[in-house]
């Protein structure tokens, strides 16, 4: 027995929930193995309160139990009437220790890769175990089952072993049986990450601190991917029905069957109710004074009622009765509007190291566990919280001032870029201005020069014809130019020369 198991059985906010939420609570199987992922998980999620892991470690097992509940029941009518059950990736028995107080552990196998895992489980909680593999061709099994759950397996499965081990699960099926496998649906994955176009997202990310994050990451993918897959293992032979975050709200489950005993719309699967406590503290007059919501996200579903146990004794009754508008923004429906509820302990009720169970039942019986802890310890979360949402809320002003910052920015940083375009276009068309007034500036110059060469041209035949002037008024005045023109004249007279 490891460090783990030292106290719970003399741990009294242990022993109230087993008290309240099993079978056979004398019975229960409650010792958790110090290997144990899942309850490791839980634990850092709650910042190491041991308490509050352990109860949310158990609360999911039987959240999951209560799930295949009724799928069991939906077709083999009990789980008295299923002849065998396979817990394919079991860990280290969150949900198996529920199911042997449904099942007798001789019909029960597990199955899982951690070989420790499946020791534990065959030893204490005497159910018939099974070595998984990394590779689904070598996972040979000689015997068939009635009812097998994968639950959170193919949501870690590559597209590469995803098919594979869908087939040899279905291929383990007895004629009549069922399989059940729970995966993520692509609602789940992050906004700003496209769907490949094959219906299949693997990123090598997950809790496990072990297994090789390329074989086993988180996967997510659509319906049709599923319903092809289960078609082609199945050869088109099987049934198969999607019940939308059927595990524990958030993971889809799948029923595959190939003879419908029954047909899948008598099967009426409902959703647990959920709530929170906001608000646990005493008053002025040492009354406990409680606050918070519950709602129901059944399509009929209501919450019949709150219920405040003390110690294993119910002490107080409540129903929602205001509205709580930020609920049903949350749930995106206006039937978890009126979800808030408030209820008083007076103090000669509670004690401070008292175990306080708070719990919200619907109209189908369904139970939500909101706390299971010690008086002392709810109330000094709970002013923790409201000291931190008291700093939530500053860092949520001083986002929406940054924010607001940020706008006023982008919107400066508009007008300098329209700014900057008109500048650049103006620069644009300054340098083409510059350029044709460079161009006109040396077609001038040309010009220029053109007409001081022909200036110079016009004064040289200037200067020519004042020299012709000057030689022909110099012949005019000679003798000989005297002589010839008298000559001339003569020749004229006598008619022997025209004019």
């Amino acid at each position: 027995m490891s460090d783990i198991n030292l106290d719970l059985v003399e741990n009294p906010v242990i022993k109230a929930f087993i008290q309240d939420q099993t079978k056979f609570p004398e019975n229960f199987k409650l010792n958790i193995c110090e290997d144990d992922e899942m309850y490791l998980f839980s634990l850092n999620n709650v910042k190491d309160d041991r308490d509050r892991a352990l109860v949310r470690y158990y609360s999911i097992g039987r959240r999951i139990l209560d799930t295949v509940k009724q799928v069991v029941e939906w077709h083999f009518g009990s789980f008295e009437n299923v002849p065998s059950f396979l817990d394919f990736a079991c860990g280290y028995g969150r949900f198996t220790r529920f199911l042997i107080q449904e099942i007798p552990p001789e019909r029960i196998w597990v199955s899982d890769i951690y070989a420790n895992a499946v020791k534990f489980q065959t030893e204490y909680l005497g159910v018939n175990g099974i070595v998984s593999t990394g590779k689904p061709e070598n996972y040979l099994i000689d015997r068939k089952f009635d009812c097998i759950l994968a639950n959170s397996f193919f949501s870690h499965m590559p597209e590469r072993t995803f098919t594979s081990w869908l087939q040899n699960l279905y291929d383990l099926l007895t004629p009549s049986g069922i399989l059940m496998f729970s995966v993520h649906d692509e609602c789940l994955r992050l906004a700003n990450i496209e769907m490949p176009a094959n219906g299949i997202l693997f990123s090598p990310q997950s809790e496990s601190q072990s297994l090789d994050k390329e074989e086993y990451g988180t996967t997510y993918v659509t319906e049709k991917f599923v319903r092809e897959c289960v078609a082609r293992v199945s050869g088109g032979k099987a049934f198969v029905h999607r019940i939308k975050k059927g595990i524990c709200r958030f993971q889809d489950l799948y029923v595959v069957t190939n003879e419908l005993v029954r047909d899948f719309s008598e099967l009426k699967f409902n959703h647990h109710p959920e709530g929170y406590i906001d608000v646990a503290a005493f008053t002025n007059k040492e009354n406990l004074y409680l606050e918070g919501w519950v709602a129901d996200v059944n399509f009929d579903g209501r919450v019949e009622e709150l219920q405040v146990l003390v110690n294993g004794e119910v002490v107080q009754r409540c129903e929602p009765f205001y509205d709580r508008p930020d609920v049903a923004g949350y749930f995106e429906t206006d039937g978890a509007l009126q979800s808030g509820w408030s209820c008083y302990l007076p103090k000669n009720t509670v004690a401070l190291e008292d175990v306080l169970i708070v719990k919200a039942i619907n109209n189908y019986g369904w139970e939500w566990i909101l706390e299971t802890c010690t008086v002392k310890s709810l109330v000094n979360q709970r002013q923790s919280q409201s000291l931190l949402g008291s700093t939530q809320t500053k860092l949520k002003l001083l986002e929406t001032q940054l924010a607001s910052a940020k706008i006023e920015w982008e919107q400066s940083q508009s007008k300098l870029m329209i700014t900057q375009t008109d500048l650049q276009e103006a620069q644009t068309k300054l340098v083409l201005a510059q350029t044709q007034l460079e161009q006109t500036q040396n077609q001038l110059v040309s010009v220029q020069m053109q007409l001081e060469k022909t200036e110079n041209q016009l004064i040289n035949v200037k200067q020519e014809l004042e020299q012709a002037k000057c030689r022909v008024l110099a012949m005019e005045s000679s003798k000989f130019w005297k002589i010839r023109s008298a000559w001339f004249e003569v020749r004229r007279s006598l008619g022997l020369v025209g004019d």
